[in-house]
């Protein structure tokens, strides 16, 4: 039974060992999948939110993950930007169509650019 429990542990320090992720690369992925998966705007802000303060005391152990921090950072503000259109959107353009347009085009101006600079930093970290 212990030689088993023995194994058991062994493999788990192992696998733990090779599969090790910079705090960059984490925080990256976790405001990646909040984006994806969180439909409610508000939520989703602090969320994002959450995820920016941790990227911004997060430390690079190099080069390319410092650039992949500074664009993951830069990505995270942007998408912040197209939730906030968002959520002025449905807050404030009920009949306005000019205000409604404004703010649908800020909304996706937004996240595009925050899809396109976080891809960014995905690039920059698989260059590690």
């Amino acid at each position: 039974m212990r030689a088993a429990v023995a194994v058991v542990l062994a493999a788990l320090l192992v696998a733990a060992c090779g599969s090790s992720s910079s705090a960059v690369e984490r925080d990256l992925r976790r405001g990646e999948a909040q984006i994806r998966h969180t439909r409610d705007a508000k939520k989703l802000r602090t969320e994002l939110r959450g995820t920016l303060a941790r990227l911004r005391r997060d430390r690079p152990s190099g080069p390319a993950e410092g650039r992949a921090r500074i664009l993951a950072i830069r990505g995270i503000e942007a998408a912040l930007r197209g939730v906030r259109a968002r959520i002025d959107f449905y807050a404030n353009d009920s009949g306005n169509i000019e205000a409604a347009t404004r703010d649908a085009l800020r909304e996706n101006r937004g996240m595009a650019k925050g899809a396109q600079l976080l891809r960014a930093a995905e690039r920059a970290l698989d260059g590690r």
